[in-house]
Parts: C-alpha cells; structure tokens; sequence
C-alpha cells in the first residue's frame, strides 16, 4: 500500500479471473499489433524521454501537500479489508504506523478467498461501526453492497489502488485509475526509449487485478502513438501462477514467439523466479513490470531482470490514511496527492543499495505526513 519499506503487486482477492477477463477484454491466447498512427520518429522519441524524465534517476514528486483541517475522533476505528494474498499481510503491517500517528483504531478484517468469505468479512465491519474502511486492488464486486452499506452507515471508504469502485461505495481511492493509466503509458514509453522502433514486446496483465486492464489500455495507446513501428501481443498471468508456473508460461511464450525481444508485467509479482528461468532456457529478453518486489529488486540489482517501474507502497499506505481522514473532515483531496511516487529503477540505480525489504523514494514519509496532519514527527 511498501523500518519496513514494501514493494509488490496491489493487494488482491483470487477467484476473480472471469469478472476481470471479461473487463479487460482480450483472453490470454489474443495477440494484437497497434493500429499504425502518424506518430513516430524524433518527435515521439523525444515526447517518450521527456514522458519518463520525472521517474528516472529520482522518485517523482511527493504526494502530500494539503494539510488536513482536522484529526479523526481519537480512538475511532480505521477497518481494513485484508484480502488473502500475502501482499495484503504486508500492507496491514505498514498500516500500522500511520494509523497510530493518527490516534486512531486499526482492525484488520480477513476477507479471504472469495466472495462468500469477503462478505462475512464485510458484515462484520459493518457490525464494528467503523470510521473508515480501507479497501485494497480487489474488485469491489466481491463485497456484494456491504460496502455501499458502511457508506450509507456513515463510515468513509478509502481505496488504494482501486479501479471501479465509485458505485460500490469507495468514494476515493489514491493509485486509482488515472495513476493506472500512467503507469501503463510510462512503461510503454519506456519500450520507445529503451528498444526502438523495432521493439516486439509482449505484455502480461494480471485478470485478478483491477487496475491491469487499465494499465494494459494505457501501454497500447501509448505504444501506438509513440512507437507505431513497435509490435505487442497481450497475454495473462493468473495472480495464482505467481512464484509458481508464471515464468514457465512466459518461457513458453517467448520460445513459441521467438522474435519476441521485451516482456512487459502489469504487477511484477509475475516476474518472481523469472530470471532463473530464462537463464536455463538461454534467453535474453528485455524485462520491465510495474510494482517490483523485493525478489524482483534483487534480481534486477543482479542484472537477471533488466529494471522495474517501482511503486512506493509505503508512501501509499500512508496517503491512503490521510485520504480517509480528509473524507471524515469532509474536505476533498487534490488529484496530486492521490499518486503515490514512483521511479524507474535499473540495475545502475540499485549498484549498492539494500534492497532486501523493498524500495521507497521517501524514507520520511511520517514526518511528511505528520506535519501535515499537525502532529509533531
């Protein structure tokens, strides 16, 4: 949501896989070339480098500007909705510092595997009357309206990394589908600057992830009119596949598409035992994903990954809390403070830096937060 400092895909709820290939659109065997634009050439090259000038080298820029009018009621409960992948584990971790600096209650609430687990879980935060509720990347479907009903109750719903969520009762979501679309024509613009005009790219997005087929979106557009000479074919990688046959899938992709030269993930969690795969199948791709982990890190850090568009999760965890603090003093949110950091990191970016617990752009990001919430850091 990343002392602890996270990096990983967004939190998400399995079992989801129908619902989210239907939203995304293309199935995982669907290959499709970019309709040819009239960009291209130096122009567009140089519109891509300026794209990603602010990710590169350095963090962008801090989301937190706006000072919050007033503290939550000391003691009042901030709900979140742990969904079962470990990534969820981690930002339940991470959400205790910011929530203790608030003064206020956090309960975490397992939402399990599915929707029935999801609604028992939901039903019980209604039960606690919360203030807020924290709702992660899961589909806001698979609370049926027990989110719409903590709204009507009067408790404020917060996303982080939340796509679609409006008419199940999320009423803001920081990372959501703008910071998606981005993050998905970043990396696009990343292929233009680092592989050229000739780049054959595939693209893994992740069904269970709601912000994937957003991102997906943005990577083609961009794509397309940056670099129309560049070729893309869309496959899927279940989030169940993660750490385990993921990188088969891909190994087999690459080998049955051999002209194949960059892989592009939308949660990077996809790449986890990647490196080692191509290594044995003697292949050498470019690969990029959004959202590094740890391991990731580690393999980019190693040169067996070629480099990550990082996401700042502990920057986001805490821009999450403030979101739900703002929506309880009933002030509206700058869209700047709802995009969390991020910056593009290679293996000359990571020479020397430990890397075991994640990345983060801003070690200070409580006191950031805590001057903006009056509180002394």
């Amino acid at each position: 949501m990343r002392c602890i400092h996270f990096i990983g895909g967004r939190g998400v709820l399995i079992g989801l896989a129908a619902i989210a290939l239907t939203v995304a659109g293309c199935s995982s065997g669907k290959s499709s070339v970019p309709t040819a634009s009239t960009g291209g050439g130096a122009a567009a090259l140089a519109a891509a480098k300026a794209a990603i000038a602010p990710y590169t080298g350095h963090p962008s820029a801090f989301p937190g500007t706006a000072k919050l009018a007033s503290l939550p009621k000391a003691g009042s409960t901030f709900a979140f909705m742990q969904c079962s992948s470990p990534v969820c584990s981690i930002f339940a971790e991470l959400l205790a510092a910011p929530t203790q600096k608030l003064g206020v209650k956090l309960v975490n609430i397992n939402s399990g595997s599915s929707s029935t687990t999801a609604q028992a879980a939901a039903a019980s935060i209604l039960a606690l009357d919360p203030a807020a509720v924290l709702v992660a990347a899961s589909n806001p479907q698979i609370y049926g309206g027990y989110l719409k009903q903590m709204a009507d109750a009067g408790s404020v719903i917060a996303g982080g990394g939340t796509v679609g969520g409006k008419p199940y009762g999320v009423q803001d979501a920081v990372g959501g589908e703008h910071s998606d679309a981005l993050a998905g024509s970043l990396m696009a613009d990343w292929v233009t600057v680092n592989k050229g005009p000739g780049a054959n790219v595939v693209f893994f997005g992740t069904p269970e992830l709601t912000f994937s087929p957003v991102m997906q979106d943005g990577f083609a557009k961009e794509l397309s009119k940056n670099c129309p000479s560049c070729r893309v074919g869309f496959q899927q990688l279940s989030v169940t596949t993660f750490g385990t046959t993921a990188p088969s899938q891909v190994i087999s992709y690459l080998q049955s598409h051999p002209s194949t030269d960059t892989v592009v993930f939308a949660s990077m969690e996809g790449a986890t035992g990647l490196a080692a795969a191509l290594r044995n199948a003697h292949l050498s791709p470019a690969t990029l994903g959004f959202a590094p982990t740890a391991s990731n890190l580690q393999d980019i850090a190693q040169g067996g990954l070629t480099a990550g568009l990082a996401l700042d999760f502990n920057v986001q965890i805490w821009a999450q809390v403030n979101l739900a603090a703002r929506l309880i003093a009933k002030q509206t949110t700058p869209e700047s403070d709802l995009e969390p950091d991020m910056q593009f990191l290679s293996k000359s970016d990571l020479a020397g830096v430990d890397v075991s617990h994640g990345w983060t752009g801003y070690p200070d990001v409580a006191q950031r937060y805590a001057a903006l919430w009056g509180l002394s850091g």
